[in-house]
C-alpha cells in the first residue's frame, strides 16, 4: 500500500496505540521566577503524543503537522476561534463574485518569507496550483479546491482565484493550513523532500522549521522581523518566546507525567483516563469541544453485512451514547447529537434519530428477516450469522474499552461484533477501499459544515468513505453546501444532508470529542485557533 494511503488511516487504535518514548532532555523551563524578574521566554517546551512524519503543510491532515504549520506559514485569511468570523491574514481585503465561484484577495504588501523572498500574487498561484498537482497527496486540499479552474493575476498584491461553479466553502476554507503559502524554494522540491520537513519548509510564518529529528524533536525558532500576525491574534510583532522544542509521548500516562512533573511546559492533548494524575495545582487545564465531525464508526458499504439496509440501520438504535460518554470517557464529553459536533457551525441536533432504543434495533433486524439463534446472535434465511468485525491497532485501554462496550451493547440485540487487534504494521496493509474487516472510526477536524462533503461523499481517493460506491443522492446533498454562503441555507442543506446519511444507516457517531490541554502556570494562556490547534505566536508569559 502507498505511503501517502496509510497516513490517511487514522482508525482509534492505529492513532493512540504506539510504543513509549521517554522525554528528550529539553532547555529550561520558561517561566516566571516569582520574584518579580522577567520572565524567561527563551524556550517554550512542547509534547504531542505521535508524530505524523509528514510536515509538508499541504499533505497530511494529522493534528501535529497542521499544528506546525500553522506556526511557521500563514494563510490568506484566518477564523476567529470565538465568532466564526473570516478575518484577514495575508489577505487585507477581499470580495468574492455574485454565485462564489470567483475570490479576489488584496494581499498585505511587504511580506516576506523566511528565506527573505516576497509574498505576491504569484505566490498564491503556485501553491494553489501545486496542491491540485498533488493529487491524492494533498486529498484535503483537493476537496478546498474542488473545481479550482486557476488563480489570476492581474498585479504584484491580487489574486483571483476561481472555480467552475460555486464554492461557497473556500473562503473557510483558506483559513486552513492545508492551504498555507509557502515560499518558491519549497514548492521547487519533491513532495517527499517537502514532507521530511526542517528547513526545506519556509513559510511566512512567525516561526522556522529549524529541525526535525524523526520521532524525537522539533525545533522551531523565532522569526524576528515578523510583523503580520492574523488579525484574529491578540498578540502582534513577533512571538514572544525564541524557541518551541516539541517532543513526541506516545504513552498517554507518560505525557500527563510529563506535563504535571514540570519536564514539558504544555501537553496536546491528552488522553482522559490521565486526568486523575494530573496536578491542578500547577496547571491550567483547558477542556475545548472539538469542531468538525463527531467520532464515529462508519461502515465499510462494499462489505457483504452493510450491503444489508437492516443492519446498517439497527446499529444507531442498538447503540448507547450516554453510557459509552459517562463509562468510556468519564462524562468528560457529550453524546452525539448528529454527525457534526455540537460545537461545529452547520451542525444539527438529530438526537431522535440517535436515541438509543433496542426494541427498535430488534423491530428493523426482524423485519429484515434476523431471526435471532441458539446462541443469541442472529441469523439471516441463508443461516448467515450477524457478525460484524473491526480492526484495530492494540494496546490503548480506552479504545479496547469502548469496542468490548460497544460489543455488550450489540450483543442484547443480537449483533456479534467481533473485536480483532494487529499490529500497527498489519493495520497498515490495507486502505479505505480493501479492508478484510467491516467498519472504521474516523478523525476529521474543521470549522465548517462542509468537512461532512470530504468525510461522507464518493469524491475524494483515501478520503471519501463512499469513493468507488457513490450514493447519489447524499452526494448531492452535500454539494449543496457549495452553493450558498449564507448561513442558515447552508445549516439547512448540512441537517438535510446528516438526515440522509443517519436514516440510511450510513455513519454511527458516539460522541462529540474534545480537545484536552494542559499547560503550566507560567504560561498565562495558549491560544487555539478554530479548529483546536494550538497558536504559540499569540502565546505569552504569565
Amino acid at each position: 500500500m502507498p505511503a501517502s494511503a496509510r497516513l490517511s488511516r487514522r482508525t482509534l487504535g492505529a492513532a493512540a496505540a504506539l510504543s513509549a518514548l521517554t522525554v528528550p532532555a529539553l532547555a529550561a523551563c520558561s517561566s516566571a521566577t516569582g520574584s518579580g524578574a522577567e520572565a524567561d521566554t527563551s524556550t517554550l517546551r512542547i509534547a504531542f503524543p505521535s508524530d505524523s512524519e509528514n510536515y509538508d503543510p499541504h499533505q497530511p491532515p494529522q493534528t501535529v503537522s497542521r499544528t506546525v504549520a500553522r506556526q511557521i506559514a500563514d494563510t490568506l485569511v484566518d477564523q476567529d476561534p470565538e465568532s466564526g468570523e473570516i478575518v484577514g491574514w495575508l489577505a487585507e481585503s477581499w470580495e468574492a463574485n455574485e454565485d462564489n465561484s470567483s475570490f479576489t484577495f488584496h494581499l498585505r504588501d511587504g511580506v516576506t518569507f523566511s528565506d527573505g523572498t516576497a509574498l505576491t500574487a504569484e505566490s498564491i498561484r503556485k501553491n494553489f496550483d501545486r496542491i491540485i498537482d498533488l493529487g491524492p497527496l494533498s486529498y484535503i486540499g483537493a476537496s478546498h479546491l474542488r473545481g479550482y479552474t486557476g488563480t489570476e493575476v492581474p498585479d504584484e498584491l491580487t489574486a483571483v482565484v476561481s472555480f467552475d461553479g460555486p464554492n461557497a466553502q473556500f473562503l473557510q476554507a483558506a483559513t486552513t493550513q492545508t492551504l498555507s503559502i509557502l515560499a518558491d524554494s519549497t514548492l521547487a522540491l519533491t513532495p517527499e523532500e517537502v514532507a521530511r520537513g526542517g528547513k526545506a519548509v519556509v513559510g511566512s510564518g512567525a516561526y522556522l522549521f529549524e529541525e526535525y529529528v524523526p520521532g524525537k524533536t522539533i525545533t522551531l525558532t523565532r522569526r524576528e522581523d515578523y510583523d503580520w500576525a492574523s488579525a484574529a491574534y491578540d498578540h502582534q510583532g513577533p512571538a514572544t518566546y525564541e524557541t518551541l522544542e516539541i517532543s513526541f509521548i506516545p504513552d498517554a500516562t507518560t505525557l500527563a507525567g510529563a506535563v504535571s512533573s514540570g519536564q514539558v511546559d504544555y501537553a496536546f492533548s491528552l488522553d482522559v483516563s490521565t486526568l486523575p494524575s494530573i496536578d491542578t495545582d500547577r496547571l491550567h487545564l483547558s477542556n475545548r469541544a472539538t469542531r468538525g465531525i463527531s467520532t464515529p464508526l462508519i461502515p465499510f458499504v462494499y462489505r457483504e453485512i452493510f450491503t444489508d439496509e437492516a443492519v446498517r440501520r439497527a446499529i444507531n438504535p442498538a447503540t448507547d451514547r450516554a453510557e459509552i460518554a459517562e463509562r468510556i470517557y468519564q462524562g468528560h464529553v457529550e453524546p452525539a447529537t448528529g454527525l457534526l459536533t455540537a460545537a461545529t457551525p452547520g451542525s444539527a441536533d438529530l438526537s431522535e434519530l440517535l436515541a438509543h432504543d433496542p426494541d427498535e434495533a430488534r423491530s428493523i433486524l426482524e423485519e429484515g428477516g434476523w431471526t435471532e439463534g441458539d446462541d443469541g446472535v442472529r441469523v439471516n434465511g441463508d443461516g448467515e450469522r450477524l457478525s460484524i468485525e473491526i480492526q484495530y491497532v492494540s494496546g490503548n485501554t480506552l479504545y479496547e474499552q469502548l469496542f468490548q462496550l460497544l460489543q455488550t451493547q450489540w450483543a442484547k440485540v443480537g449483533i456479534e461484533f467481533v473485536l480483532s487487534p494487529v499490529t500497527e504494521a498489519e493495520s497498515s496493509e490495507h486502505g479505505l477501499y480493501d479492508a478484510p474487516y467491516d467498519l472504521s472510526t474516523w478523525s476529521q477536524g474543521r470549522a465548517d459544515p462542509d468537512v461532512l462533503r470530504v468525510v461522507y461523499s464518493s469524491f475524494y481517493e483515501n478520503q471519501s468513505f463512499f469513493f468507488g460506491n457513490p450514493i447519489e443522492e447524499i452526494d448531492d446533498a452535500l454539494l449543496a453546501l457549495q452553493s450558498t454562503t449564507d448561513p442558515d441555507e447552508r445549516a439547512a442543506a448540512s441537517e438535510h444532508a446528516q438526515r440522509l446519511l443517519l436514516e440510511g444507516g450510513y455513519s454511527f457517531p458516539l460522541v462529540d470529542n474534545i480537545s484536552l490541554t494542559a499547560a503550566s502556570t507560567s504560561i498565562a494562556a495558549i491560544r487555539l485557533d478554530a479548529e483546536n490547534k494550538p497558536v504559540f505566536a499569540d502565546t505569552v508569559p504569565a
